[in-house]
């Protein structure tokens, strides 16, 4: 699996994939998790769409892996009420490791 040295540049390659989708995609770090030993850590992104017709947009981004070397995975969403009506956040997966040599 392809590794990143930086947040920045996963964001890039989402904001990239959800830009033929959605207009002006948000895209958030989320979360991360490292083990002990090692230098290499799974970030969590986090995108918002609206959850009207947004199955559209799963579907366009759910093959992010195939178009990035599977650096970056999608991982599934979920649905939340909002007070302007519910939004579907969609999680997106990267390896994460600022030592890495290209």
């Amino acid at each position: 699996m392809m590794v990143y040295a930086s947040e920045a540049e996963v964001k890039a390659e989402i904001v990239s994939a959800l830009s033929l989708h959605v207009a002006n995609p948000v895209v958030i770090f989320f979360k991360d998790e490292q083990g002990g030993m090692t230098l290499e850590r799974t970030a969590v992104f986090r995108a918002a769409v609206a959850a009207d017709e947004s199955e559209a947009v799963v579907n366009g981004v759910c093959d992010i892996g195939t178009d990035t070397d599977r650096g970056i995975v999608y991982r599934g969403s979920q649905v939340e009420p909002t007070e302007a009506g519910e939004v579907r956040y969609l999680f997106f997966e990267a390896k994460i490791n600022p030592f890495e040599e290209r």
